[in-house]
């Protein structure tokens, strides 16, 4: 298809022991990935890349953003999503968007802007000062010197200048619809006024009200984006088309909403002859992301290393919105970046080892960042031993290590008594009662100096020792211990309540403890084990 008003070339891209089980017997600034794209490029072309880049590692502010050079010539569209972080459609349909096969130019993305705010539900950037709180207005005003404000919006726009983008779409949610309520900005496409900003607005608004039936719920072409928001810069300040597009969360589930926000990426990128749809069909799409619409949402590692029955109790316990929602995720998508989008990760039972090698260095630094900006940490069996201090591939995320290298203890029931502490986190439970134990983990402390001791929620009061494991080591030692990382928690499980018969509320309630950030967590006055 040939292009009029929407030219295809606006710019070209430049060259730019066995480890323990529980079942019976900071990373690099950016890497390049070679990727065939078979069908697309024709005998001969240059490789398509994708380019993995960090904006402001090691900061709250942390997150990846990605270069995908087809190695065709073609426009440059950069795409934002996450900006305010109770919008979280923009986020899911710009991590899915980064994925799709290219045909000519390059995508520039950055899926996740506000961290915090997307890991808070929050729409400002939490703990800024006022005047610097909402990151879509730090950007460079209209009519005045090039200047941003906060170093988020700095960094974003240093990308944005870096690599001089043809277009920019900035990805919105409103809470209603326009044309019922003229206060908010849902299902609009917010563009600039002049010929070439508004025939392309009204090509993404045209393709999205294919799927729309009722007239009031349709979007609409507005004019134009707000002063001070990355729309309104690029098209003051780098003279190129910007769009704010935005979705409504007013009585819509999330997957329809990201879905829209791709019809109008696509109708886009499609008229660019950037994509086709022929090729989106073919190509194995990437799994796309959905964020549960709940107040806690949980990601659930899904990988080498995970096994048992009980990631699937876990995923029947704890999807019950609008409270609670649980997601499983991959290795790759922990290692991209995808804990952003949530407030609880679990590590169920399985391979410690196989879980730490799965999402690699970078992975294991992913999780780290994210329960030290505040997220929740819970550690089942497996879980627990990858969260500890005592091994090479350890997160180190709580100051314990394992007591012996010999941990086939063995599986069956054992007897276990919440603590002092564990009765403020758990349902009230007198005395002991019987848990399943599956080759657990039985800790002591780590002396890690700048790591917090652990509080110990629930105590070993039997034992399992076969296979020539120590006995006597783990009666009075922690089953469930649990400790600050920065600004999260971490709740480490040894054996399994999840699959036990009345204790499936268990690790509910730990989700919902580790959640509650607002409160710090203060190590209370306990008894030593007797």
């Amino acid at each position: 298809m040939r292009n009029t008003l929407l030219p295809t070339n606006s710019n070209a891209p430049v060259n730019r022991r066995h480890s323990p089980r529980c079942q019976p017997r900071r990373r690099a600034a950016n890497h390049t990935v070679a990727l065939a794209l078979i069908g697309l490029l024709s005998l001969g072309a240059t490789a398509a890349t994708v380019t993995t880049n960090e904006l402001l590692p090691g900061t709250p502010y942390a997150t990846p953003w990605f270069i995908h050079d087809s190695g065709q010539p073609g426009p440059t569209v950069m795409i934002v999503g996450g900006v305010h972080g109770n919008e979280p459609a923009g986020a899911a349909a710009a991590e899915s968007i980064r994925h799709w096969p290219l045909s000519a130019g390059k995508l520039v993305v950055i899926p996740r802007a506000n961290v915090p705010g997307l890991a808070a539900n929050a729409r400002r950037l939490p703990g800024v000062a006022t005047n610097q709180a909402d990151l879509n207005r730090n950007y460079p005003r209209a009519g005045q010197p090039e200047e941003t404000r906060g170093e988020l919006a700095a960094a974003i726009w240093q990308v944005a200048r870096q690599h001089q983008p043809a277009w920019v779409l900035d990805l919105h949610e409103g809470f209603d619809f326009h044309q019922l309520n003229s206060k908010s900005v849902g299902s609009t496409v917010i563009a600039a006024r002049d010929d070439r900003s508004r025939a392309a607005g009204q090509l993404m608004v045209d393709a999205v009200n294919a799927g729309i039936a009722d007239p009031q719920l349709k979007f609409t072409l507005v004019h134009q984006p707000i002063d001070g928001s990355l729309a309104r810069a690029a098209v003051e300040h780098l003279n190129v088309p910007g769009f704010t597009l935005e979705t409504t969360t007013k009585n819509q589930p999330l997957a329809k909403r990201v879905a829209q926000h791709e019809t109008m990426v696509r109708a886009l990128l499609g008229h660019l002859n950037m994509v086709d749809d022929a090729a989106l069909v073919a190509a194995p799409p990437a799994r796309p992301l959905v964020i549960p619409d709940t107040k806690i949402r949980i990601a659930l590692y899904r990988g080498p290393g995970a096994g048992g029955t009980g990631p699937s109790n876990l995923l029947a316990r704890l999807n019950r919105p609008p409270e609670t929602g649980i997601v499983e995720v991959s290795p790759a998508e922990v290692a991209g970046g995808v804990l952003t989008n949530f407030n609880v990760v679990i590590f169920p039972g399985g391979s410690a080892s196989k879980q730490a090698g799965a999402i690699g260095e970078a992975g294991r630094e992913e999780v780290r960042q994210f329960v030290a900006r505040g997220g929740g940490y819970i550690g089942i069996c497996a879980g627990a031993y990858l969260a500890t201090a005592g091994y090479p591939w350890s997160l180190k995320i709580i100051n314990a290590k394992t007591i012996s290298p010999l941990w086939r203890r063995g599986v069956g029931p054992v007897q276990m008594e919440l603590s002092e502490s564990g009765s403020s986190v758990f349902a009230a439970r007198d005395g002991q009662f019987s848990v399943r134990y599956a080759n657990g983990p039985i800790v002591e402390p780590a002396g890690v100096a700048d790591l917090p001791a652990y509080t110990t929620l629930a105590w070993f009061r039997s034992e399992l020792a076969l296979n020539d494991t120590p006995a006597g080591i783990m009666v009075n030692s922690p089953a469930i211990f649990a400790g600050d990382y920065q600004g999260g928690r971490v709740v480490c499980v040894s054996p399994h309540p999840e699959s036990t018969a009345g204790l499936e509320d268990m690790i509910p309630e730990a989700v919902n403890w580790v959640a509650s950030r607002h409160a710090p967590f203060t190590k209370p006055t306990i008894k030593t084990a007797e």
